[in-house]
C-alpha cells in the first residue's frame, strides 16, 4: 500500500483498507486496551512528521528565532516545550546583561549558548524517532543509547548563563 502526500498537507485522511489493517495489527501488537482504543476511534488520521537539520544560525541582525522556529525538534523526545522555556530564559537574562545598547552583543550570547543544546537534542530527537520506527537499531541494550529520557543531551543541566 502506497502513500501518496498532496501539496505540502502533513495530515492524511487513511481509507478503510489502512483503518482495518492497523485494527488487525492493533489486534496482535498492542495491549488489549490500547487496541480497544484504536478500534473505537471514528476517524483515524495519518500525520506525518518532516525532519529537518538544526540550524546554523538563530539570529540575524536584531532577529532572532526563539521556541520551535530556533529548534525543528521530531516530537520523539518530548523536550520542545522545555526547550522554548529554557530559550526564552536565557535570551531574557542575555538581553538584562549586555543592555539595551548592546542587544547584538546579547543576540551573540543567546547563539553561543544555546546553539549547541538544541542542535544535539534536535539530533537525539531524530535518533529516537529512527529507533522508534525500526529505522535504527544501532546502539541500543549496549549502554551507548536508551530510549530513557534522561539521556536526552543537557536534559537536567542545560547552561544558561
Amino acid at each position: 500500500m502506497e502513500l501518496r502526500y498532496q501539496s505540502n498537507s502533513v495530515t492524511l485522511k487513511v481509507s478503510q483498507e489502512m483503518i482495518n489493517k492497523m485494527h488487525q495489527e492493533a489486534e496482535t501488537i498492542w495491549i488489549p486496551e490500547l487496541a480497544r482504543l484504536m478500534s473505537e476511534t471514528k476517524d483515524p488520521f495519518l500525520n506525518v512528521i518532516y525532519d529537518s537539520d538544526p540550524l546554523e544560525r538563530i539570529f540575524w541582525g536584531n532577529i532572532v528565532l526563539v521556541g520551535d522556529a530556533a529548534h525543528p525538534t521530531t516530537p520523539h523526545g518530548l523536550r520542545s516545550t522545555n526547550m522554548s522555556i529554557l530559550d526564552a530564559e536565557v535570551l531574557g537574562k542575555c538581553l538584562e546583561n549586555c543592555g539595551p545598547e548592546n542587544v547584538s552583543l546579547g543576540l551573540e550570547e543567546y547563539q553561543r549558548i544555546r546553539l549547541p543544546v538544541v542542535s544535539e537534542q534536535v539530533l537525539y530527537a531524530r535518533r529516537l524517532g529512527r529507533i522508534k520506527q525500526g529505522l535504527d537499531h544501532d546502539g541500543i541494550g549496549d549502554g551507548v543509547f536508551g530510549l530513557e529520557q534522561r539521556n536526552m543531551p543537557f536534559f537536567s543541566c542545560a547552561p544558561l548563563i
